[in-house]
């Protein structure tokens, strides 16, 4: 019986940054999602950034900001008690800056996609924002943000070098499957490896089945 702990610490870390991403998508692209300024296009660069810079890139960059040494390192280890380096909660974020990007983009384009006539009758017979929001915009763009949870939920499991970067690999602790596939493979096990590799290739094209069904549902009703 292969040790299960990689596994359960990797979906413990993706479902944790699963819900922070999906809270912060959906707040950032309310706050975004009517923009078409100049601010608006470069705070969208600095959200998508993570999709082009190398993950190593990226844990390099978190390394340094929540160093033990550093003033964020600091107030995270000493006034909330909240370790980043080589804990899980490094990988916590690190999965949430690398999947971000793929939650805000489906979130955002969902609610961009709405017809904005629709929205605007709604303000006409007096509906406040904050109806038109929770009561057309969310509903109507469900099937992205679903979309977007699953796609940010699969990145954060097969998350490798930003997390290795911040959280180490540090069996029963911070070994989450990608790394654990790594570090087996360099001490000469294969087999176990390859046990681990099938559970995320069947992981993965299970979240493209989905989303492809989806899809096609969506498609066949326009």
């Amino acid at each position: 019986m292969p040790d299960l702990t990689p596994f359960w610490i990797s979906i413990k870390v993706a479902i944790i940054s699963t819900i922070i991403v999906s809270i912060l998508g959906i707040f950032i692209s309310r706050l975004l999602y009517k923009g078409k300024g100049h601010l608006t296009k470069l705070l969208e660069s600095f959200i998508l950034l993570p999709i082009v810079l190398p993950p190593t890139v990226l844990g390099f960059i978190l390394l340094i900001i929540f160093s033990p040494r550093s003033v964020v390192g600091q107030f995270f280890g000493n006034i909330v008690h909240l370790p980043v380096v080589f804990t899980m909660t490094g990988a916590v974020i690190a999965s949430v800056i690398v999947s971000f990007p793929l939650m805000y983009q489906h979130t955002i384009q969902g609610f961009r996609n709405i017809n904005p006539k629709m929205l605007n009758t709604a303000r006409t017979m007096g509906a406040s924002e904050n109806k038109i929001f929770y009561r057309l915009i969310l509903p109507l763009s469900k099937r992205s943000i679903i979309a977007g949870i699953m796609m940010s939920f699969a990145r954060a499991i097969g998350e490798f070098g930003a997390t290795l970067m911040v959280a180490g690999y540090i069996p029963n602790k911070t070994n989450t499957l990608p790394l654990e596939i790594y570090f087996l493979v360099e001490q000469g096990r294969e087999n176990q490896a390859w046990l681990w590799v099938l559970v995320l290739v069947a992981f993965s094209i299970t979240v493209i089945g989905v989303l492809n069904f989806a899809n096609r549902d969506k498609s066949q009703e326009v």
